[in-house]
């Protein structure tokens, strides 16, 4: 993977492979959304595998950013995301199994926090906010029980609900007050938003009864998702490469 990242950085317009990439995940975004609606079947073994190919394109995009980003910290910080997100999908989406993809999710939101954290001119307010999300997803895991549902299931969903609504905290504070130039933060808070109605389409999901609910928030959950990746991934390169890539022509 490295060695094939590093000859399409080197042999191949970086620019052009951007918005080859851009134009790429649109497309698949496009076509799996019209299968989701044709079939009504989130498992359909074509559509997953779509869904899964544009986690791996996003991958890649963060892969390319290299002198690119916010500094190596920033731009490891990404990396490490997406590749944890790419794990993450691989057990929910493909081996369906629910504890190991939240813990790896849990995993992709403290990356996260930690990344828009360090980007933030008053840091502390995040660590307070954490410290009082954890906590009362623990008081709940504690004292709910969800027929059904594993204990320890539901317990590793509380954490990740404190965690992901943290990530929207931070990332939404990178508009506000973060170090990030406007257009990145935007990306940021905008994809993070997006990640956060995906979750929310997620619990709905497993929640309703209704059969025509659960389709409708079974399409809204990669409506939302795979677009919060795609920014969330170019993200990570600064706004002056940014500006290029959908400007230069060559």
């Amino acid at each position: 993977m490295y060695g094939l990242v590093k000859v399409m950085k080197g042999k191949i317009n970086k620019r052009f492979i951007i918005r080859m990439y851009f134009g790429l995940n649109i497309v698949i975004y496009v076509s799996f959304l019209d299968m989701d609606l044709i079939y009504k079947n989130l498992s359909n073994i074509y559509t997953v595998g779509l869904k899964y190919f544009i986690i791996i394109l996003c991958f890649i995009l963060t892969l390319l950013i290299g002198k690119d980003g916010y500094g190596k910290i920033d731009t490891v910080l990404v990396n490490c995301a997406k590749l944890l997100t790419l794990i993450a999908d691989y057990y929910l989406l493909i081996a369906n199994q629910y504890k190991s993809g939240i813990l790896a999710f849990c995993l992709v939101q403290i990356v996260y926090i930690l990344r828009h954290t360090l980007m933030n001119k008053k840091e502390y307010r995040n660590l307070i906010f954490l410290i009082v999300s954890l906590s009362i997803s623990l008081i709940l895991s504690l004292n709910i029980c969800v027929k059904g549902i594993e204990n320890d299931l539901l317990g590793i969903s509380f954490v990740y609900a404190a965690l992901l609504i943290t990530s929207l905290y931070c990332g939404i504070n990178t508009i506000k007050g973060g170090l990030y130039p406007r257009y990145s933060a935007m990306l940021i808070g905008i994809g993070i938003f997006l990640f956060f109605m995906c979750d929310l389409n997620v619990v709905l999901f497993n929640i309703l009864q209704n059969q025509d609910l659960k389709i409708l928030t079974g399409f809204l959950i990669w409506f939302f998702y795979a677009p919060s990746q795609l920014l969330l991934s170019l993200s990570g390169y600064n706004k002056n490469y940014m500006k290029q890539v959908f400007s230069y022509k060559g």
